[in-house]
């Protein structure tokens, strides 16, 4: 099943989305970040136990309110798999900042947010929440984009959901397929506290790169001849390995700091921090270049991008 939604009415900015939601999902409450033109799209398919579905739209928030609630009978999680954009999740005190490659859970028995600050792609896991285990709804923080391990579940998991949307699959596929991701998403935080788990799809020394990247992207030196010098090959080497990846060392560094920035402010605690200050600590050098880069990302410049999600 799919909906579609390109409002054209400046007065009703969502158009359809609310109903397209609840169509798809639950009732949600749509609200708008920044006065941007509107544009979503859902694909949906039933993998039982599970559904399936790829969002895409423009950056903005949906709520489950209490009233929504109130007047359903839904028992389910949504366990969101980000793949671009920047998603910032929130639900019992807990909240969560997922990057492309993490997940995120929310329960729709209880009220949530879900607010993503620019145009955004996820695919969505809709699991009865019977079949997921308490511990993993009490502490819902699944960072799979920080360790390869969690890399390698996350490639997993979007080949999963790529799988049941291709609408090429048989009934009992779709079901062993919702059966395996739902077994997947149960054992996690398990699975992630396995270092010992063989390193998939991607060379180990490109691996070990991004890696590195990972935890030292706020290293303003770090880039192509740094990372040459650490692993004893050529630069040109260097080059080639990230050429596989589709983008640049520089790309990929750029991806790792601005959304460090992005958690900075959108990290209530850190309001009396300056954007300079921020855009430093995260690596970059030059503030007009960072405030380039950051608006590119986000579609907003970074004091406008603070004081919208201060609202």
């Amino acid at each position: 099943m799919e909906w579609s939604t390109t409002p054209s009415r400046p007065d009703q900015p969502f158009g359809s989305w609310a109903d397209d939601l609840a169509a798809a999902f639950v009732r949600l409450e749509p609200r708008r970040i920044a006065d941007l033109p509107f544009g979503g799209a859902i694909s949906r398919v039933d993998a039982a136990p599970i559904q399936v579905s790829l969002v895409t739209a423009t950056g903005h928030t949906v709520l489950r309110l209490a009233s929504h609630i109130a007047s359903s009978t839904d028992d389910l999680c949504f366990v969101n798999l980000q793949l671009g954009g920047l998603g910032r999740t929130t639900q019992r005190g807990h909240e969560q900042i997922s990057t492309p490659g993490d997940l995120a859970l929310v329960d729709t028995t209880e009220p949530f947010e879900i607010a993503n600050y620019r145009d955004f792609k996820l695919f969505c896991f809709a699991v009865p929440r019977r079949l997921l285990p308490i511990a993993l709804l009490d502490r819902p923080r699944l960072n799979l984009s920080a360790t390869e391990t969690g890399r390698a579940l996350s490639r997993t998991l979007a080949s999963y959901a790529e799988l049941s949307l291709s609408g090429s699959q048989l009934p009992r596929t779709l079901t062993l397929i919702g059966m395996h991701v739902t077994d997947l998403i149960s054992c996690a935080p398990e699975i992630l506290s396995d270092i010992s788990v063989e390193r998939v799809h991607t060379p180990v020394l490109l691996s070990m790169m991004l890696d590195h990247i990972d935890r030292y992207s706020n290293d303003p030196k770090l880039g192509a001849a740094a990372l040459a010098a650490r692993f004893r090959c050529s630069e040109r080497y260097v080059h080639r390995l990230f050429a596989a990846t589709g983008r640049s060392v520089g790309e990929h560094l750029n991806e790792k700091r601005i959304a460090a920035c992005t958690r900075k402010l959108l990290d209530r605690n850190s309001a009396q921090e300056t954007i300079a200050e921020i855009a430093f600590a995260a690596g970059f050098r030059d503030i007009s270049h960072f405030n380039r880069l950051f608006k590119r990302c986000n579609g907003l410049a970074p004091r406008e991008f603070r004081r919208a999600a201060a609202r």
